[in-house]
């Protein structure tokens, strides 16, 4: 079909796109370099481990968020990890591009717009998790 050739060239064009081959790249410094894969692991295994938490009703306490950006400020000095980071934002950046151009082409509301529509207000999180490239 037509519409799934043109999905497989979007695919090629992200791959052979800058930002995609500077994260493949970088996640490889990263696994080739033995403190920084076991640094982002125990990072990503706490990053995991509070989410699940807050799935299951928990809050995360003030103390919890605090040592997850503790170590986050740790493990970003590690230059190969801080490299895969800004990457990771960066392709981040492209990808919500894409869909942004998608979104417009197609005509479709994002879920701020349905939900004002609908007299609905979406409940914000009052505290958040760390994610790898955002601000902090």
């Amino acid at each position: 079909m037509e519409v799934q050739k043109k999905a497989q060239d979007l695919a090629n064009a992200i791959m052979n796109s800058a930002e995609y081959q500077k994260m493949i790249a970088a996640r490889e410094r990263v696994q080739n370099h033995q403190a920084a894969r076991v640094m982002l692991r125990d990072f990503q295994n706490k990053q995991l481990e509070l989410h699940k938490q807050q799935m299951e009703g928990t809050p995360v306490t003030a103390e919890q968020e605090e040592q997850l950006q503790q170590l986050f400020g740790v493990i970003s000095i590690n230059p190969y990890i801080r490299e895969l980071f800004e990457a990771e934002f960066a392709f981040s950046g492209l990808m919500l591009e894409v869909n942004d151009v998608l979104s417009k082409v197609l005509d479709l509301k994002d879920e701020e717009e349905e939900l004002e529509e609908e007299g609905s207000k979406l409940e914000i999180p009052k505290k958040k998790i760390l994610i790898p490239g955002q601000d902090i």
